[in-house]
């Protein structure tokens, strides 16, 4: 048992809440390179807003042509009115109804797309003259 007791060696205790190693020292720029940082973060917020604002004019697209496409589904729906209405006098209020509702509808839906081609041409007038227009 002597012998197992000689061949242990002593183990040197440390804390694991010693103090750590000191922070880095301060970040260095110079001025070409503190500008060149402040160009990148612009462009990027700025290609960041430009993305945005396509996102939210996709969405516009999708929501006006959804609604286009519903007017279409409706017509066809007027167009069997129309058709069993020849021979049916109950069915004119009907199509009548149908008739202004459907009008309304497009009416609007031409509203939001002159608007969003409005909204378009003025972006595109206002986008930086070095690079090519959208569709063009």
């Amino acid at each position: 048992m002597s012998e197992a007791a000689r061949l242990l060696s002593p183990f040197d205790f440390r804390s694991d809440f010693a103090p750590q190693a000191s922070a880095p020292d301060a970040v260095r720029l110079s001025a070409e390179e503190l500008a060149g940082l402040i160009a990148k973060v612009r462009a990027e917020a700025l290609a960041e807003v430009s993305r945005q604002e396509t996102q939210e004019t996709l969405d516009r697209l999708d929501r006006v042509t959804a609604t286009m496409r519903d007017v279409l589904a409706d017509l066809l729906q007027l167009m069997q009115l129309l058709d069993s209405a020849a021979y049916d006098d109950a069915t004119k209020p009907q199509v009548r109804g149908a008739v202004t509702g459907l009008a309304q509808r497009l009416i609007d839906g031409q509203g939001d797309l002159f608007g969003l081609t409005r909204d378009l041409s003025t972006k595109l007038d206002k986008a930086p003259s070095g690079k090519p227009r959208m569709g063009a």
